[in-house]
């Protein structure tokens, strides 16, 4: 709950809003609030989803890495060598 406040309060989530949504937004279809509130609530339900989805995909993963013990021997370096990577 506390990444709630922090996403609302991003300035760069209000920006990139700002920046994303105008372009699928057009007068002459109705009303522009109406028009920014279903886009809105369209991204929230398609948020909602692919997080579900992550969390419901996620544990039985963790499950089946907790009975994996030689990979949790090596995953402190497993995780080092991804950061190592992406940087």
């Amino acid at each position: 709950f506390q990444a709630i406040p922090a996403e609302v309060l991003n300035p760069k989530t209000a920006l990139f809003f700002l920046a994303f949504l105008p372009q699928f937004v057009h007068p002459a279809h109705g009303s522009t609030f109406l028009q920014f509130t279903t886009l809105g609530l369209i991204f929230v339900g398609m948020s909602a989803l692919y997080t579900t989805l992550i969390v419901l995909t996620i544990r039985p993963l963790g499950r089946l890495i907790k009975r994996l013990t030689w990979l949790r021997r090596w995953q402190n370096k497993i995780i080092g060598v991804l950061f190592i990577s992406l940087g």
